[in-house]
C-alpha cells in the first residue's frame, strides 16, 4: 500500500514540475511573441487626452484589417505600413459596465489625414503614415481619442480562426473568393456553417453582392466569433498558436503587462458586445467622379458623447468635430489652412445639439443592421461578382475591382514614378488628367483650366506628384 502510495505522489510530482515547466516556457513565448509584434505609436498619448491611458480603466483600440499578403508584400517591396487598410474597427472597452463597443468605419469615409492636410478615403491614412495616420484620421472624425491600435494582416485572419479550431458564422449569400495568396479559389454556400481559417477571410474580404457597408458588418461578427471562441476553454488550451499568430501577423502597441491585464479580464468576466456600422450617404467627387462615404454628422455627434462618456472625458460640442464645423467646405484633396482647421464656426447650432433633442440613433449604437437590398447606399460600382461562372485564375488581380481603386492599387506606392490613368489617355508624367485635356507636368487639372487651383503631392507623401 506505502508503495502505491509513493508511487501516486511521485506521479503527481512529474506532472507539477511539467506544468510548472510548461507554463514558464509559456509565459517565455507569451513575452517573446507580444515584444516581437510590438510597436509604438508616434506619441506617448492621444492629444485628446489629458492624461496617458490604462487598461484598467475604459479606453479604445483601433483595428485595422490591412489588404497586405505575403506574395504581394515581396513582389512589390512593401513594408506593412505601405498596405491600405480594408477594414476599420473602433472598439471601446467599457470597464464599468463591461460591454465593449464597436464602430465599423467603412473604407471609404470622407476623412481629413493630417499626413496630407486634405480630406481622402480614410483607408488611405495607413499607407500614407502607418497605424499612427490612421489612429489620428478616425480621432479627426469622431473627436475621440485612440489609446492603443491593433493591426493585422490577411494571413493573420486565417491563422487566428484555424487557432482556434475554426468559428461558426451565418454566411448571407453564395460566395466564390480568392484565397489569401490569390491562387485558388473558395466556395461557400449560404447558409450557418462551421468556417476555417480561409473560408472566414472570404467572407469578409467579399463585397461584390452587398458592397462595403455590408463586408462591415460581417467583418464585426468575424471579430465577436472570435472573441467568444477564444473564451470558450477550446480557444483558450491553443493560447501558445495564438501567440504565434500574435508574433507573426500583427502588430500593436499593448505592453505585455497590458495583454497579460486584458487577457485575465476577459476571462474571468461576463463580457457583452454592442456594435454599429457609420451611417452616411454617397458621395461623388464632381471633379473626377470618385466615391466617397460621407458620415452622417448626426450620428458622428452621437458616438462622440457615447464614447467620451465610457472614457469619463466631457463631451463634445457639436463644432469640436471636423466635419461638422466645416460643413459644406469639405472637399476631397483640397488643402485646408489653419483658419478652417481650428477657428472657422458655423454660425448656427445643428438641430441635434439641442438639448432637448432626443436623437432616433439613441447613444449611436442603436441602429439596424445594413440590409443592402433595401439601403438606397449605392456604394463604389463596378465590383466585379465572381460568384457565379468559371474562374481564370490569370484573368484578374486581388478584388478584381474595375474601378478607381483598382488603378489606384497599381500605382499607390511607387515613389510618384508612374501616372494615374483614367482611361483617358491624356497622360504626361506626375500628371493627372480628367479628360480636360488642361495638362502640365506634376498639376492635376479640376476642370477649371485655372492652374492656381492645382493638386500637387505632399513632399512627405509617397504619392508625391501624382493624383491618388
Amino acid at each position: 500500500m506505502k508503495k502505491i502510495i509513493w508511487t501516486i505522489v511521485v506521479v503527481l510530482v512529474l506532472i507539477l514540475i511539467g506544468a510548472g515547466i510548461y507554463i514558464y516556457n509559456l509565459y517565455n513565448t507569451f513575452d517573446e511573441g507580444v515584444s516581437s509584434s510590438y510597436e509604438p505609436a508616434d506619441r506617448e498619448r492621444s492629444d485628446l487626452r489629458k492624461e496617458d491611458a490604462t487598461v484598467d480603466d475604459s479606453f479604445t483600440v483601433l483595428i485595422l484589417g490591412t489588404d497586405e499578403n505575403k506574395s504581394r508584400a515581396e513582389k512589390e517591396n512593401l513594408g506593412g505600413d505601405d498596405f491600405r487598410t480594408d477594414s476599420m474597427i473602433l472598439a471601446t472597452f467599457d470597464k464599468n459596465d463591461d460591454d465593449v463597443k464597436l464602430v465599423n468605419i467603412p473604407r471609404d469615409t470622407l476623412s481629413y489625414i493630417e499626413t496630407e492636410g486634405y480630406f481622402d478615403k480614410i483607408n488611405h491614412a495607413h499607407m500614407y503614415g502607418g497605424p499612427s495616420a490612421s489612429m489620428k484620421a478616425v480621432e479627426s472624425l469622431l473627436n475621440v481619442p485612440v489609446d492603443y491600435y491593433v493591426r493585422i494582416n490577411m494571413a493573420g485572419v486565417v491563422d487566428i480562426v484555424d487557432s482556434v479550431g475554426g468559428i461558426e458564422f451565418d454566411v448571407p449569400f453564395d460566395m466564390n473568393e480568392p484565397d489569401q495568396f490569390d491562387t485558388s479559389r473558395i466556395i461557400l454556400e449560404q447558409g450557418v456553417q462551421e468556417l476555417n481559417g480561409e473560408e472566414a477571410l472570404a467572407v469578409v474580404r467579399s463585397r461584390r453582392v452587398d458592397s462595403d457597408l455590408g463586408r462591415g458588418n460581417r467583418q464585426m461578427e468575424l471579430v465577436e466569433a472570435v472573441l467568444n471562441k477564444v473564451k470558450s476553454s477550446g480557444g483558450l488550451s491553443k493560447i501558445d498558436d495564438l501567440i504565434k499568430v500574435v508574433a507573426d501577423n500583427t502588430r500593436h502597441n499593448f505592453t505585455a503587462k497590458d495583454i497579460r491585464q486584458l487577457a485575465s479580464y476577459y476571462a474571468f468576466n461576463d463580457i457583452s458586445f454592442d456594435s454599429t456600422q457609420l451611417r452616411g450617404t454617397d458621395y461623388w467627387h464632381q471633379s473626377n467622379g470618385a466615391y466617397f462615404y460621407r458620415a452622417d454628422d448626426e450620428h458622428l455627434y452621437v458616438l462622440s458623447n457615447t464614447i467620451r462618456s465610457i472614457l469619463e472625458i466631457e463631451p463634445s460640442e457639436p463644432y469640436d468635430l471636423l466635419q461638422l464645423r466645416l460643413g459644406d467646405y469639405l472637399v476631397p484633396y483640397e488643402y485646408m489652412d489653419d483658419y478652417m482647421l481650428t477657428e472657422h464656426r458655423p454660425e448656427m447650432i445643428p438641430y441635434y445639439a439641442e438639448d432637448d433633442y432626443e436623437s432616433s440613433y439613441g447613444d449611436g449604437f442603436e441602429t439596424e443592421e445594413f440590409n443592402y437590398e433595401e439601403s438606397d447606399i449605392e456604394g463604389e460600382g463596378d465590383l466585379e461578382d465572381t460568384t457565379d461562372g468559371e474562374y481564370d485564375p490569370g484573368s484578374q488581380s486581388q478584388e478584381s475591382e474595375n474601378t478607381e481603386e483598382q488603378t489606384q492599387q497599381n500605382n499607390y506606392n511607387n515613389n510618384g514614378t508612374d501616372n494615374y490613368n483614367d482611361g483617358t489617355n491624356n497622360q504626361q508624367d506626375g500628371y493627372y488628367d480628367d479628360g480636360t485635356n488642361n495638362s502640365e507636368d506634376s498639376y492635376y487639372d479640376d476642370g477649371t483650366g485655372n492652374q492656381d487651383e492645382y493638386y500637387e503631392g505632399s513632399s512627405d507623401s509617397v504619392n508625391n506628384d501624382y493624383y491618388y
